[in-house]
């Protein structure tokens, strides 16, 4: 970040944490209380800087652990959802660990918060801060930080921190993740840095203060422990290694590690022209009931060595939809980061020198105090993250063979998760924290296919529960886990990776609420360069049914269709739905988006995918016009299938075949060049390279219900709201790209070069 006040003629707020996310000044604001360690060695011999880097990387990583360890809560000890860090005197990121990538600017933001505008001079050593709150650090009142001050002879030498999401903190429902709040009077507690640990001893008031907030406090109580227990430990090894090693060497190896990343990032882009991307989606529903879309938009512009990121093109802040800046930076830096540096394990902080943001706020994407963020952490962060990740895969698309294979490819833009709660039947209260939307799927890339249930690449370390342990932690019984098919969804020269289905029956309980779903009535998860959205996600539930009656008999029901009752219809996201001994949930963890028309995956591709009863023949011919005879890929049948296909696309024109550009293309995508300054597809001249070469190509315009089966939904009036525009080759009927809008929406014009 550069600036701490962003002026317009109009606009004059500051970006101190208050109205206003917190942008840390540039040049850094210390208090003058404070001494900052600032010797470092920089002659380090290679074994011994080798040591050190890997110590300090081990020492975070051991961090983590301990908190996994330590912590009692299903969403921390079993999904991972925390995150660990090493900082400098001054906040600068040294080793972010493998938790929640999306919280990588989280601890610095807080850090450097703490040194400009807290009591700074009362910090000591022992000293432990805890922060929850969206509008300086976090992306959601759930996701708590604690910070600690490491000192050396009275010097401020580093600072460590840790984050986790705190299963409940208050507000209107179990879970805290509050869909229907209008601002954040209706949500959790916002706590800006506060003294829980003073000087090695606990403040046992604001530990009291802070769990009574919760449903459940004595999960609340062991978690919080666990924090500055695990805290207090990395402090003593922090300590150990300086001791060891002496202050100036383990502080040149973290400037050493600062330097390496930024020069990795710097490398990596020079390999990419310069020029400006930009994606934007739209998300259903600001609270229950409402239907209207909300935009959502990233831009990044490259110049040079340099990144410039922005979210114009957003829509203003409204109900419970919103992301501070802090939850929006931190999905772009993990966009960037982990798809190009994944081989720097956690030590991101250098590339984080070269990206300035130049936010607009008060938007969806950076909203201004007092709108609602608490829902944020199944909504909107994961979409946030869809949406700055597209930009990113276009760009080093438009780079060479190296850059092209870090693609990740955009993540689902959902937690696609369930929460519920309510009481036993033996009284005591429960929370199903449902989030094994984790188990995911990675989209399909340059090079290769997306991997089935694959993760989520902005949380590696975490897994999903085991059906014993949900059924042990909570009153449900997993009927069924599923993989969902290869079919039009996540289609692509590259496939995605599938998700899955899980099917639930409350068990044992005295009554509860069903209190956060998703119910997509539109894909929001384009893919790139032609391939097909991803998933939708949905959720069914079955009250009033025979499921308990089948397993009483011997039947072992393993999804929602073979149960007979009476269903309720869910919204993409509804007010709380009651819950019911025997009552059925059944959800889908979508998979993410394509890379690439589908017409150009390869046939054998496809034989792999019937040969693993992943695909059938008929979704073959109908997604990749792929033909099969005998369960053998029939080459002669599949070419006149995909003829027809493209003769189709152009208007009953005989489609050509892909030739090679010309020397000194430069590429951008899959099928589209710049040539001469000219856009360039398969010899057709689509204008100007600083005009929208959409404007030239064949553009098919289909319902997003008729992509393909998996996309109709029941409610046409919402889903024919929107429409999937191809971008078509007009020499071979290939898709260049596609984009979902709405239904007289002007196409985004989201590739300009350098210099338009």
């Amino acid at each position: 970040m550069t600036a701490n006040t962003v002026e317009t003629p109009q606009d004059t707020v500051p970006w101190d944490g208050r109205q206003r996310g917190y942008i840390p000044s540039n040049p850094p604001v210390i208090h003058p209380a404070i001494t900052l360690h600032t010797s470092a060695q920089t002659d380090v011999d290679p074994v011994t800087a080798e040591v050190v880097r890997y110590a300090l990387m081990n020492i975070n990583l051991e961090h983590a652990d301990l908190i996994q360890r330590l912590a009692v809560s299903p969403v921390v000890m079993l999904s991972r959802d925390f995150q660990s860090s090493i900082l400098t005197e001054v906040g600068d990121l040294v080793y972010l660990g493998s938790g929640v990538q999306y919280y990588s600017n989280f601890h610095s933001l807080i850090v450097k918060y703490i040194l400009e505008h807290h009591q700074a001079e009362t910090l000591a050593d022992g000293d432990m801060l805890l922060c929850n709150d969206p509008y300086i650090g976090c992306a959601h009142q759930c996701d708590t930080s604690l910070v600690a001050p490491i000192f050396v002879d009275g010097e401020l030498f580093c600072w460590i921190a840790n984050s986790m999401h705190f299963q409940d903190l208050g507000g209107t429902v179990p879970g805290s993740l509050c869909v229907s709040a209008e601002d954040c009077w209706q949500e959790s507690a916002i706590w800006t840095p506060i003294s829980l640990v003073e000087r090695g001893r606990v403040r046992t008031d604001v530990e009291d203060l802070f769990v009574r907030q919760s449903r459940f406090p004595d999960v609340t109580r062991m978690d919080l422990r666990a924090a500055y227990g695990s805290l207090e430990t990395t402090r003593k090894k922090i300590v150990a290694l300086v001791e060891r090693y002496g202050a100036a060497v383990v502080k040149g190896i973290m400037n050493r590690v600062l330097d390496a990343g930024e020069e990795l990032f710097v490398e990596r882009l020079a390999r990419i022209p310069d020029g400006r991307w930009s994606y934007r989606a739209s998300m259903e529903g600001s609270v229950p009931g409402d239907h209207e879309f909300y935009r959502y938009q990233i831009n990044v512009t490259k110049q040079g060595d340099r990144l410039i990121v922005d979210n114009e093109g957003s829509d203003p802040q409204v109900g419970a939809i919103n992301v501070t800046y802090a939850g929006m930076s931190g999905c772009v830096l993990a966009s960037f980061t982990s798809q190009m540096l994944p081989e720097m394990a956690g030590a991101f902080g250098g590339a984080y020198r070269r990206i300035e943001f130049r936010p607009t706020p008060g938007t969806v994407s950076c909203a201004d105090h007092p709108a609602a963020v608490s829902a944020s952490a199944v909504f909107t962060q994961m979409h946030v993250l869809n949406v700055a990740a597209t930009p990113v895969c276009m760009m080093l698309a438009a780079g060479d063979d190296e850059t092209r294979d870090l693609i990740l490819g955009a993540p689902t833009p959902n937690l696609s998760s369930v929460l519920a709660g309510g009481v036993r039947d033996d009284g005591k209260p429960f929370m199903l924290m449902d989030s094994n939307g984790l188990m995911g799927s990675l989209a399909g890339r340059a090079s290769r296919d997306g991997v089935d249930v694959g993760g989520q690449w902005w949380i590696p370390d975490s897994i999903a529960y085991n059906s014993e342990e949900m059924e042990a932690q909570t009153p449900f019984l997993v009927l069924s886990r599923v993989l969902l098919p290869v079919a039009g969804d996540g289609a692509g020269r590259c496939r995605a990776g599938v998700g899955m289905r899980e099917t639930l029956m409350a068990h044992g309980i005295a009554g509860g609420a069903l209190v956060v779903h998703q119910n997509e009535n539109v894909p929001r998860a384009a893919g790139l360069f032609g391939g097909n959205p991803g998933s939708l996600a949905t959720c069914r539930f079955k009250r009033n049914n025979d499921a308990l009656e089948q397993l009483a008999s011997g039947a072992l029901p393993v999804s929602i269709e073979d149960i007979h009752g009476d269903e309720v219809e869910l919204e993409f996201k509804g007010g709380p739905e009651t819950l019911a001994n025997g009552d059925v949930i059944e959800w889908v963890s979508p998979g993410a988006a394509g890379y690439g028309d589908p017409l150009l995956r390869d046939p054998q591709d496809v034989q792999k995918d019937l040969d693993a009863r992943l695909i059938t023949e008929e979704a073959a011919a109908a997604v990749y016009g792929v033909v099969f005879a005998d369960g053998v890929v029939d080459s002669e049948a599949t070419a006149r299938a995909r003829a027809a296909v493209r003769r189709e696309r152009l208007g009953g024109v005989e489609a050509g075949e892909c030739v090679e550009p010309p020397a000194g293309a430069r590429r951008i995508g899959e099928l589209l060049y710049i040539v001469n300054g000219r856009w360039w597809c398969n010899g057709a001249d689509l204008g100007d390279q600083y005009e929208n070469y959409k404007d030239r190509a064949v553009t098919r315009v289909v319902p997003v219900r008729k992509i393909a089966a998996e996309f109709e939904v029941a409610n046409h009036e919402i889903a024919d709201r929107w429409e999937f525009r191809e971008a078509i080759c007009p020499v071979t009927g290939f898709r260049i790209d596609a984009e979902l809008a709405m239904v007289g929406e002007p196409s985004l014009h989201d590739v300009i070069p350098a210099g338009a």
